[in-house]
């Protein structure tokens, strides 16, 4: 069933619509679940008899999150070269896209709108690449673009800040690395996994306190750094986006590796770090990093599967952990801007659908 829209009256809470919105997220996801067997064979079917020479991933913003979740996916579930591409290259440089015959380019636009998405898309078919698109929008410009479209139904999103369309994307993303190699349990998600999460992020929505405890800490500062690495990485860089549009906060991502080699710096009293940190095997890295940010006396918020964590979730043993740490950063700007007295539905000088060319 697709979701009703929900919109504010007047007079109601700052980022209702938004809240709303995040409450929309599992059904959204409980749905794309019931489909998994159809997506994953129309990926298969696409696909071919052999496997694409390559997986390339074209996005801008949230959805860019997305595609590095994909990345991960299926290089860990295929070993096929996979990259994300660069639009640039393309749209301002001139670069006719060649070498891509044979492989698959996965387009992911919320609105299905964003006319260099659109224009990628098509020049990659062109040069030979079969093209999936993502989107929120089966009857927009990239969807007709594409060979195959993974619309996500998730009904119309009207607060700024993309809520369950990017966790639409995050299991669709899943489901198409699925399709690409359908017998390779290691490392994929399955369907029954993906069946679980709905209810996952369910309990996840349940706990306000927590984000409204982290908020609190987080007011007070005007920068902060986002670390994650794994499943965690783009949930940690699509935290830090949610907390720059709701709040105007000076909030960056990073891989926890990336984080080492510097910015780790940035930290002290006065620039708090968020740590998110799963159950999976590069978690560790992120979570021995507390010791070195309180050693510099930075505030640290822990958001995880740690019996300790400010803002925790359950653990669950594979990617799809990067969904719930991302609803964990929703619910953390959300907070955060209310706390503010700021509005995170129509955030100050942006719009719903940037127009990049």
């Amino acid at each position: 069933m697709t979701p009703t829209p929900t919109t504010a009256r007047p007079g109601t809470r700052p980022g209702a619509v938004m809240e709303a919105e995040m409450r929309q997220q599992p059904p959204v996801l409980a749905a794309l679940a019931d489909r998994w067997p159809l997506l994953t064979a129309q990926v298969a079917a696409l696909a071919g008899d052999g496997p694409p020479a390559g997986v390339a991933f074209l996005a801008r913003g949230s959805s860019d999150h997305a595609a590095l979740l994909g990345r991960y996916a299926v290089e860990l579930r295929t070993g096929l070269p996979t990259c994300l591409v660069a639009p640039s290259v393309a749209t301002v440089y001139g670069r006719t896209p060649e070498g891509f015959r044979g492989w698959l380019l996965v387009a992911l636009s919320q609105s299905g709108r964003t006319p260099e998405i659109v224009n990628l898309a098509a020049r990659y078919a062109e040069a030979g690449a079969r093209v999936i698109a993502v989107t929120n929008d089966d009857a927009s410009a990239l969807a007709r673009a594409a060979h195959l479209s993974v619309p996500l139904a998730a009904g119309p999103e009207l607060a700024v800040p993309a809520t369950k369309t990017v966790t639409g994307q995050l299991l669709a993303v899943l489901a198409i690395a699925a399709g690409l190699a359908p017998d390779a349990a290691p490392h994929g998600l399955t369907h029954t996994q993906a069946a679980d999460l709905a209810d996952a992020v369910a309990r996840v929505l349940d706990d306000a306190e927590g984000p409204d405890r982290a908020a609190e800490l987080l007011a007070g500062h005007d920068r902060l750094a986002v670390v994650g690495r794994g499943a965690c990485y783009p949930a940690a860089l699509e935290s830090a986006l949610k907390l720059q549009e709701t709040t105007g906060l000076m909030a960056h991502g990073f891989s926890t590796a990336d984080f080492r080699h510097g910015p780790v710096a940035v930290c002290g009293p006065d620039a708090p770090a968020l740590l998110m940190t799963g159950s999976g095997p590069a978690d560790v890295d992120t979570l021995d990093l507390r010791t070195t940010l309180l050693a510099r006396r930075a505030p640290v918020l822990l958001a995880g599967t740690a019996p300790d964590a400010d803002l925790c979730w359950p653990a669950l043993g594979h990617l799809g952990e990067c969904l719930l740490a991302t609803v964990r950063g929703q619910q953390l700007a959300l907070a955060t801007a209310r706390r503010l007295g700021l509005d995170p539905d129509r955030p100050e000088g942006l719009n719903k659908v940037t127009m990049t060319h």
